[in-house]
């Protein structure tokens, strides 16, 4: 998911997102390729800024190390961009870095304050939150929206509500969810790949209902089938309980 520039800020949040749509690994800092020099100069724009608007560049800071997948370092970095004030994106943006560092749960709980229809970030971060499985709660967000009148893509909106219905029938809540995506999160972390997913939900009447988060891997057919099979068994060290309602699955797509 690509971070969300503020005006300030805003050439160098264009080069996050432009460094982030050139791989779908995180960058390593070893390597002297273009891409990773380029990832270099961005962080001296950064310090540059950090004594005029400390809490705007520590939020870069964020999306920077975010880049490398650097758990700790983002987590810290938007910690202290938060902790000088609202930016007007931290928390938004804090929320999208954990979801590309695979950190679902964490990036739910960031949603449940940050994409209420009374912030100005309702309509964009609704497929955020839906992609870090916070279903739930993005359909009462929904429901509230309605209520206030706000107007959005009924189609996405549709999907949101579909999924949420198929979901609660079968007794799964958005912890649940986040918990199993988690375990998904931390394999593509062992493997240095940024998550990248499609939630497809399928709605047959006296056949099958069902949601899947399909996790693209830029990997071939046979490699992901065995990251699938290691995805099983770390599913079944973390007690996660399988529902055929729902699903979280590798996808081979090229790379």
């Amino acid at each position: 998911m690509k971070a969300i520039a503020q005006p300030k800020t805003a050439q160098i949040f264009d080069r996050i997102n432009a460094l982030q749509a050139t791989t779908s690994h995180y960058f390593n800092s070893a390597q002297l390729t273009p891409f990773v020099r380029e990832w270099r100069e961005t962080k001296i724009e950064i310090d540059s800024i950090m004594k005029v608007d400390a809490c705007a560049a520590w939020e870069a800071a964020g999306a920077w190390k975010g880049l490398a997948g650097d758990l700790a370092g983002t987590e810290t970095a938007f910690a202290n961009s938060v902790r000088l004030g609202n930016s007007g994106s931290n928390r938004e943006n804090w929320m999208i870095n954990r979801l590309n560092l695979g950190l679902f749960s964490a990036a739910q709980s960031l949603y449940a304050v940050t994409g209420h229809p009374e912030t100005g970030y309702f309509t964009l971060l609704l497929e955020v939150g839906y992609k870090a499985g916070a279903i739930g709660q993005a359909a009462s967000f929904i429901e509230r929206a309605r209520e206030m009148r706000i107007n959005w893509d009924e189609n996405q909106v549709q999907e949101v509500m579909t999924a949420n219905a198929i979901l609660r029938h079968a007794g799964i809540s958005d912890q649940e969810i986040g918990r199993q995506l988690d375990v998904a999160g931390a394999v593509l972390r062992r493997y240095q790949i940024r998550p990248n997913a499609s939630v497809l939900v399928t709605s047959a009447e006296d056949f099958f209902s069902g949601v899947t988060y399909s996790l693209a891997v830029p990997v071939g057919a046979e490699k992901a089938f065995d990251m699938n099979v290691e995805l099983a068994r770390e599913e079944d060290k973390a007690g996660i309980n399988k529902n055929v309602a729902f699903d979280v699955v590798f996808e081979a797509v090229a790379s």
